[in-house]
């Protein structure tokens, strides 16, 4: 069974915690010599929270690559660069 060791900072992953959750995509950006920091990209909205290295993960299902990656984090830039307009 995989780990939060197992992910590497800065990167996305596509994720299961616990057998039978739904898919979630989460972003390491930091580490500890115990744990990770890391966001939970949920819909637009990021979660920020720690786990111990130790923690299990039920499956890594990939590794988003940095096409993937800039084509995720471009699908909101968009978003919030219509929310700033509308703000004017």
């Amino acid at each position: 069974m995989s780990t939060y060791a197992d992910l590497a900072v800065g990167r996305y992953y596509l994720i299961t915690e616990n057998q039978g959750e739904e898919l979630i995509l989460v972003q390491p950006m930091m580490e500890t010599s115990l744990a990770i920091f890391s966001i939970l990209h949920d819909a637009g909205e990021e979660i920020t929270y720690w786990r111990k290295k130790t923690d299990p993960i039920a499956e890594i299902l990939e590794e988003l690559s940095d096409e993937e990656a800039l084509a995720y984090e471009l699908m909101f830039d968009e978003d919030e660069a219509d929310e700033d307009w509308e703000d004017d």
